[in-house]
C-alpha cells in the first residue's frame, strides 16, 4: 500500500485560475462567498506564495458549474483590473487516500516518480492534506495514470 489503501476519479472537472489577485482578503472572500451563494462546490483550492500583493488562485468545480463560476468571476477585471482568468476544463481529480500516509513519507514523491516514469505529463493542480493527495490531470491522461498508480502502491 505504502501509504495509500483508496483510489478515487472524479471525472468532468475545471480548473479556474485567478491571475493578478490582490493580496487582501475583501476580494478573495466576495469571490468565494458569491459562489457559494451561486451554490456551486468548490474544491480543490490552491494559492501562490505572494511576491508582492498579488498572488493567484487556483480552485476546481465541476465542468457543468463552469458556467455559473464565470458569472460571478468576469466582473473581477471591472473591479480590479489586472485580474485575469484562465479555465481548463474535461480534467480528472485523481485522489490519493490513506490513514497510514500521516506518517509515511514520501508517498507523494512516490505518485510522481510513477507518472514520471509512465511518460505521464505533470498534473495541473496538487492539493495535499495529512490523509490525501489530489492530482488534476487532463482527462486523456487518466487511463494510464490510473494503472501506473495502482501499481505504485500495489492496489
Amino acid at each position: 500500500m505504502h501509504g495509500v489503501s483508496q483510489i478515487n476519479i472524479c471525472e468532468d472537472v475545471a480548473v479556474v485560475t485567478l491571475n493578478n489577485m490582490p493580496l487582501e482578503l475583501a476580494p478573495v472572500s466576495d469571490v468565494f462567498s458569491r459562489l457559494g451563494q451561486a451554490g456551486i462546490n468548490i474544491d480543490m483550492i490552491s494559492q501562490t506564495s505572494p511576491p508582492g500583493n498579488l498572488v493567484s488562485i487556483s480552485f476546481t468545480c465541476l465542468d457543468s458549474d463552469l458556467r455559473g463560476v464565470l458569472d460571478v468571476v468576469k466582473p473581477l477585471s471591472q473591479s480590479h483590473p489586472g485580474v485575469s482568468s484562465m479555465v481548463s476544463s474535461g480534467n480528472v481529480k485523481i485522489q490519493l487516500l490513506g490513514q497510514e500516509m500521516r506518517e509515511q513519507p514520501g508517498v507523494f514523491a512516490r505518485a510522481l516518480a510513477a507518472l514520471c516514469g509512465a511518460g505521464a505529463p505533470p498534473p495541473r493542480m496538487v492539493t495535499t492534506s495529512e490523509m490525501d493527495i489530489s492530482l488534476l490531470v487532463s482527462a486523456d491522461c487518466l487511463p494510464l495514470a490510473k494503472t501506473v498508480l495502482n501499481q505504485a502502491f500495489e492496489l
